[in-house]
C-alpha cells in the first residue's frame, strides 16, 4: 500500500527539527564533505523557500542547492526551521495528493539528510520502518530500468531496505556496494547503481533496526 508521502516528509522534518540545536551549526557533516549542519538546514529549508516562490529553474541542480546554502549563511539556525515549518506544508499537502508520486524525491532527500545529520552528530542512522520498506521496491525499479537503459543484463542485488537507500543515493563507497549479494559481478553495474556519486570514504554508520 502506498503510504502517505506528506506524512512521510512532515515526520522526518520533524524529527530534523528536534534533533539539530545550536551548539551542533558548524558540525561538519561527513556525508556531504562541504557542508555543516548549518548549510544542511539552509537546504531544506531554502526548498521549501524555492517552491514557495517559483523559483524553480535549475530545480535539482548543483548551482541551484549551492544558491540556497549561500542564503543561508545571513540566518540562523532557528530563522530557518521556522522558515521551513512555515511552507513546508505546502509540499506536504502536495505529497499527500493523488500526485504526491510525482514529487516523492523530496521524500527522499529529506530522508537522506535527517540520516546524513544523526551520522554526523553519532547517532545511529535509524529511520522508519514505513519510509524503508515503501523506497526499497521504488530505487529497486529505478535501477532496473536504468540497467536496461544501459543494456545490461538483469542483475539481483540483495542489501537490506538501509543499504539500498544510503547505497544509491550515493552514501556508500564502491567496495562498501560490492559486499551486497550481487547475482553477477557488480564492476559493471556501479555507474548504473550510484545515482549521486559515490562516497570517497566510509560514513562508518551504525544502525540498531538495519537487517540483512
Amino acid at each position: 500500500m502506498q503510504p502517505d508521502l506528506g506524512a512521510l516528509y512532515r515526520a522526518s522534518r520533524l524529527r530534523i527539527s528536534d534533533l539539530v540545536t545550536d551548539d551542533v551549526d558548524h558540525v561538519p557533516v561527513p556525508a556531504t564533505p562541504l557542508w555543516t549542519v548549518h548549510d544542511v538546514i539552509a537546504h531544506l529549508s531554502g526548498v521549501t523557500e524555492d517552491v514557495m516562490t517559483g523559483n524553480l529553474e535549475g530545480v535539482t541542480t548543483d548551482p541551484w542547492t549551492a544558491a540556497q546554502v549561500e542564503r543561508g549563511r545571513q540566518r540562523t539556525q532557528t530563522e530557518m526551521l521556522s522558515m521551513w515549518s512555515r511552507g513546508a506544508p505546502l509540499i506536504e499537502d502536495f505529497l499527500s495528493s493523488p500526485d504526491g508520486m510525482s514529487a516523492f524525491r523530496a521524500v527522499l532527500d529529506v530522508h537522506t539528510h535527517e540520516a546524513d545529520l544523526l551520522n554526523a552528530l553519532g547517532r545511529p542512522v535509524d529511520l522508519p520502518r514505513e519510509f524503508l520498506s515503501w523506497m526499497q521496491p521504488v530505487l529497486e525499479h529505478d535501477f532496473r530500468a536504468a540497467v536496461t537503459a544501459v543494456g545490461l543484463a538483469d542483475v539481483q542485488v540483495t542489501a537490506s531496505d538501509l543499504q539500498w537507500f544510503r547505497g544509491r543515493l550515493g552514501r556508500r563507497t564502491e567496495a562498501e556496494v560490492s559486499t551486497y549479494r550481487w547475482s553477477r559481478d557488480p564492476q559493471s553495474y556501479l555507474d548504473t547503481w550510484f545515482v549521486f556519486g559515490r562516497a570517497s570514504h566510509s560514513l562508518q554508520e551504525t544502525s540498531t533496526t538495519d537487517e540483512a
